[in-house]
């Protein structure tokens, strides 16, 4: 096996076995504590999301490239990283605090909060990003499942009742302490120590190299981070922890976002280079194997959405239900904005990106927003897929002008499938909803082959290239 796809493979192990630990505490926590109190976890991790990327700005993508391009184990460099980010999460815990107690934050979301803020510090201390650049893709899976091991373990053992919700946050910074600690001890094993120190001039050079891109990661990450404290403001805390218990499922879905950019860009990148005039074969095939494998998938979603929710979070969250279905079309545009943001990658397009990202990211903002004080938990899911289908036709268009690109009709036939597997699914609805998936997903299958909409020569392409 070549060695890319083992490094494919280790990433994919550590984020499925993180993600599996992790959905499994939150299924725990979820039943252990009522929607309100599940939703100000939820809260306190969307907090975190935010400041974690301003104290850290750029560094997972800029500084992992450095450390790719790099010899050795950059001690200097760590070092001034590190010192940097260790400065800038005490200043961000306190900032955080004040602001809270300035605004009337109720003390319950608040104590969570701040608790949570305290992760910051192993977070600035984690050398991931250093051991990414080095291809050192197993360590990093390690760490991760580590770092999810530990939490779940405090959180089976602190957090036995909904009164106990202030020790979930102290779980988290254990689990993180645990993942920081396994990279520091496999760095100074393999480099020494990095040299920390107070360098503020290091500190500035490595703020304006890396802000740039930090800006760009920060909005980005508004998908994940903004719906929570968003519904939370507007709506109730017990409304976010609705939303994130579907949002919770939609993640596992997006493992397929992350095996897609694994896998992608770098056959792009090589295509772009040396073999532009091939690349809308290989676009058209990538494209249409998302299309003819994950709408059925995310049709099947939406009929068995309501058995999964009351099974994996019980009645108290049937109201994710309608947010599991609306979020699938989330995931669909995610595929289909990674497969353009690739594109824009490997031809060196990278402005572009960070621009378009960017300005989509803030599209997001305002519908979320919007359609949150509209429409309520189910408002922001369809806010979301609203500024992600902004972004698409976007990208869409800057994608057009730097890379050729194949006509789309060769997406229709997979479409009429799809549509076929909808509305028999929509017809079904009476029946029970296992029995009503077999049915429509055999109805896919069967109007997919007799139109002849199952492309194998391109498949056989695309797992060529790709694998």
């Amino acid at each position: 096996m070549k060695k890319p796809v083992n490094d494919i493979l280790a990433i994919l192990a550590g984020d499925v076995g993180g993600r599996a630990v992790g959905f499994l505490v939150t299924l725990y926590l979820a039943r252990v504590l009522a929607p309100a109190s599940f939703g100000i976890i939820n809260i306190g991790m969307a907090v975190l999301g935010y400041l974690s990327l301003l104290g850290s700005p750029g560094i997972q993508m800029v500084e992992t490239r450095n450390a790719a391009a790099a010899d050795g184990g950059m001690p200097a460099r760590a070092g001034a990283i590190l010192s940097m980010r260790l400065v800038l999460s005490p200043i961000l815990v306190c900032l955080t605090y004040a602001m809270m107690v300035l605004v009337g934050v109720p003390d319950a979301t608040r104590d969570v909060i701040a608790l949570y803020s305290l992760s910051l510090i192993p977070m600035a201390l984690s050398l991931d990003w250093l051991f990414l650049g080095k291809e050192n893709f197993r360590g990093v899976m390690m760490s991760r499942l580590l770092n999810s091991i530990v939490f779940g373990l405090f959180v089976l053992i602190l957090v036995r009742a909904e009164s106990q919700i202030r020790l979930t946050p102290l779980a988290f910074l254990a689990g993180n302490l645990a993942g920081m600690l396994f990279l520091g001890m496999m760095y100074r094993r393999r480099f020494g120590l990095p040299e920390v120190g107070w360098n503020p001039s290091a500190w500035f050079e490595v703020l304006r190299v890396n802000i740039p891109a930090g800006t760009a990661m920060f909005l980005a990450q508004s998908v994940a981070n903004l719906p929570p404290i968003v519904i939370g403001i507007l709506l109730s805390n017990a409304d976010a922890g609705i939303y994130s218990a579907g949002m919770k499922l939609i993640f596992l879905l997006l493992l397929v976002d992350r095996l897609l950019n694994s896998l992608f860009l770098p056959v792009a990148t090589r295509y772009a280079v040396s073999r532009s005039a091939e690349f809308p074969a290989l676009f058209s095939a990538a494209l249409t194997a998302i299309v003819v494998f994950m709408v059925p998938v995310l049709i099947g979603t939406c009929i068995v959405a309501r058995p999964v929710v009351l099974l994996i979070f019980g009645p108290g969250y049937e109201g994710a239900v309608p947010v599991v279905r609306v979020l699938t079309g989330y995931v669909l545009l995610t595929l289909l904005n990674s497969l353009e943001i690739c594109t824009l990658i490997a031809f060196g397009r990278t402005r572009t990106y960070s621009a378009i990202v960017s300005g989509g990211a803030l599209i997001v903002c305002v519908t979320v927003v919007a359609f949150t004080a509209l429409f309520g938990p189910v408002g922001a899911g369809a806010g979301i897929i609203a500024g992600e289908g902004v972004m698409l036709f976007l990208l869409v268009r800057a994608v057009s002008r730097v890379a050729p690109l194949p006509t789309f009709r060769f997406l229709l036939k997979p479409a009429i499938a799809g549509l076929a597997m909808a509305v028999s699914s929509v017809a079904l609805a009476g029946l029970p909803p296992l029995a009503s998936l077999i049915a429509s997903s055999a109805l896919f299958v069967i109007v997919l082959l007799s139109i002849k909409g199952l492309p194998r020569q391109e498949i056989r392409y695309l797992r060529e290239r790709l694998i």
